[in-house]
Protein backbone atom coordinates (compact mmCIF):
# COMPACT_ATOMS: atom_id res chain seq x y z
CA UNK A 1 0.00 0.00 0.00
CA UNK A 2 1.39 3.41 -0.94
CA UNK A 3 1.13 5.66 1.91
CA UNK A 4 -0.35 9.44 0.99
CA UNK A 5 0.55 12.44 2.84
CA UNK A 6 -3.35 12.93 4.15
CA UNK A 7 -2.29 8.59 5.58
CA UNK A 8 1.07 9.40 7.10
CA UNK A 9 -0.66 12.83 8.83
CA UNK A 10 -3.33 10.30 10.09
CA UNK A 11 -1.21 7.82 11.53
CA UNK A 12 1.30 10.88 13.00
CA UNK A 13 -1.65 12.04 14.98
CA UNK A 14 -3.42 8.40 15.68
CA UNK A 15 -0.04 7.81 17.58
CA UNK A 16 0.09 10.86 19.32
CA UNK A 17 -3.53 9.89 20.74
CA UNK A 18 -5.92 7.33 19.16
CA UNK A 19 -8.93 9.09 21.44
CA UNK A 20 -8.63 11.70 19.11
CA UNK A 21 -12.29 12.49 17.64
CA UNK A 22 -12.84 12.03 13.47
CA UNK A 23 -13.62 15.95 13.27
CA UNK A 24 -10.53 16.50 15.23
CA UNK A 25 -8.37 13.95 12.81
CA UNK A 26 -10.08 15.30 9.36
CA UNK A 27 -9.56 18.90 10.89
CA UNK A 28 -5.95 18.54 11.41
CA UNK A 29 -5.34 16.51 8.20
CA UNK A 30 -7.18 18.63 6.00
CA UNK A 31 -10.39 16.48 4.98
CA UNK A 32 -13.63 15.85 5.54
CA UNK A 33 -14.67 13.73 8.21
CA UNK A 34 -16.10 11.07 5.97
CA UNK A 35 -13.06 10.64 3.89
CA UNK A 36 -10.71 11.16 6.79
CA UNK A 37 -12.76 7.72 8.41
CA UNK A 38 -12.17 5.85 5.18
CA UNK A 39 -8.56 6.52 5.05
CA UNK A 40 -8.53 5.33 8.79
CA UNK A 41 -10.46 2.15 8.30
CA UNK A 42 -8.27 1.46 5.44
CA UNK A 43 -5.16 2.03 7.05
CA UNK A 44 -6.49 -0.53 9.75
CA UNK A 45 -7.57 -3.25 7.27
CA UNK A 46 -4.10 -2.91 4.93
CA UNK A 47 -2.98 -3.67 8.84
CA UNK A 48 -0.85 -0.52 9.06
CA UNK A 49 -2.83 0.08 12.23
CA UNK A 50 -2.44 -3.16 14.17
CA UNK A 51 -4.24 -1.75 16.83
CA UNK A 52 -4.98 0.87 18.95
CA UNK A 53 -3.82 0.75 23.00
CA UNK A 54 -3.74 2.33 26.26
CA UNK A 55 -0.65 3.17 27.49
CA UNK A 56 -0.66 2.49 31.43
CA UNK A 57 2.15 3.40 34.11
CA UNK A 58 3.58 0.53 35.09
CA UNK A 59 4.93 2.05 38.58
CA UNK A 60 1.16 3.00 39.19
CA UNK A 61 0.09 -0.71 38.96
CA UNK A 62 2.51 -2.82 40.41
CA UNK A 63 5.04 -3.47 37.82
CA UNK A 64 7.88 -1.21 38.83
CA UNK A 65 10.85 -3.45 37.76
CA UNK A 66 12.17 -3.78 34.42
CA UNK A 67 14.76 -5.93 32.88
CA UNK A 68 16.40 -6.76 29.72
CA UNK A 69 17.31 -10.27 29.25
CA UNK A 70 19.56 -11.62 27.11
CA UNK A 71 18.65 -16.02 26.18
CA UNK A 72 20.79 -18.12 24.68
CA UNK A 73 19.55 -21.27 23.46
CA UNK A 74 21.29 -24.54 22.27
CA UNK A 75 21.34 -24.44 18.51
CA UNK A 76 21.22 -28.23 17.97
CA UNK A 77 17.66 -28.90 18.94
CA UNK A 78 15.54 -26.37 16.83
CA UNK A 79 12.34 -28.71 17.99
CA UNK A 80 12.30 -27.29 20.98
CA UNK A 81 12.05 -23.57 19.41
CA UNK A 82 8.22 -23.36 19.47
CA UNK A 83 7.92 -24.09 23.16
CA UNK A 84 9.89 -21.30 23.75
CA UNK A 85 8.44 -18.43 21.42
CA UNK A 86 4.90 -19.34 22.64
CA UNK A 87 6.50 -19.38 26.17
CA UNK A 88 7.31 -15.67 25.01
CA UNK A 89 3.64 -14.66 23.76
CA UNK A 90 1.87 -16.52 26.60
CA UNK A 91 4.05 -14.46 29.30
CA UNK A 92 2.34 -11.10 30.36
CA UNK A 93 5.71 -9.93 32.05
CA UNK A 94 7.78 -10.34 28.79
CA UNK A 95 6.68 -6.82 27.18
CA UNK A 96 8.86 -7.09 24.21
CA UNK A 97 10.94 -9.74 22.70
CA UNK A 98 13.38 -9.61 19.77
CA UNK A 99 15.50 -12.01 17.70
CA UNK A 100 18.77 -10.86 17.79
CA UNK A 101 22.57 -11.14 16.62
CA UNK A 102 25.01 -11.08 18.69
CA UNK A 103 25.90 -13.36 22.11
CA UNK A 104 22.67 -14.17 22.65
CA UNK A 105 19.61 -15.43 20.43
CA UNK A 106 16.83 -13.30 21.80
CA UNK A 107 16.41 -10.53 23.74
CA UNK A 108 13.52 -9.85 26.29
CA UNK A 109 12.17 -6.68 28.07
CA UNK A 110 10.27 -8.20 31.14
CA UNK A 111 8.48 -6.04 33.42
CA UNK A 112 7.85 -7.62 37.10
CA UNK A 113 6.66 -6.61 40.37
CA UNK A 114 10.01 -6.97 42.72
CA UNK A 115 13.49 -8.89 42.21
CA UNK A 116 11.66 -11.78 43.87
CA UNK A 117 8.80 -12.04 41.28
CA UNK A 118 11.18 -12.03 38.24
CA UNK A 119 13.67 -14.88 40.17
CA UNK A 120 10.44 -17.10 40.24
CA UNK A 121 9.58 -16.00 36.28
CA UNK A 122 12.99 -17.02 35.37
CA UNK A 123 12.84 -20.00 37.12
CA UNK A 124 10.04 -20.88 35.02
CA UNK A 125 11.04 -20.27 31.75
CA UNK A 126 14.45 -22.04 32.46
CA UNK A 127 11.87 -25.13 33.33
CA UNK A 128 9.87 -24.69 30.79
CA UNK A 129 12.46 -23.97 28.03
CA UNK A 130 15.10 -26.62 28.34
CA UNK A 131 16.96 -25.61 25.65
CA UNK A 132 17.74 -22.47 27.14
CA UNK A 133 21.96 -22.69 27.36
CA UNK A 134 22.35 -19.49 29.70
CA UNK A 135 20.54 -15.75 30.10
CA UNK A 136 21.84 -12.94 31.51
CA UNK A 137 19.51 -10.19 33.23
CA UNK A 138 20.35 -6.26 33.28
CA UNK A 139 18.40 -4.09 35.77
CA UNK A 140 16.59 -1.17 34.29
CA UNK A 141 18.11 1.61 36.63
CA UNK A 142 16.47 4.56 34.74
CA UNK A 143 13.95 5.21 31.53
CA UNK A 144 15.52 7.59 29.70
CA UNK A 145 12.52 7.14 26.55
CA UNK A 146 9.87 4.45 25.98
CA UNK A 147 7.82 4.91 23.20
CA UNK A 148 6.19 3.30 20.68
CA UNK A 149 5.55 6.04 17.95
CA UNK A 150 7.09 4.86 14.33
CA UNK A 151 8.16 7.48 12.34
CA UNK A 152 6.16 7.90 9.11
CA UNK A 153 7.95 10.73 7.49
Amino acid sequence: MALTKADRNILRLMQQDATITLSELAEQVGLSPSSAQRRLQKLREDKVILRDVSIVDPKKVGGAVSMLVEVELERDRPELLPPFQRWVAETPEVQEAWGTSGRGDYTLVILAQSVDHFDALADRMMELNPNIRKFTTSVVLKTLKRGLVVPVE
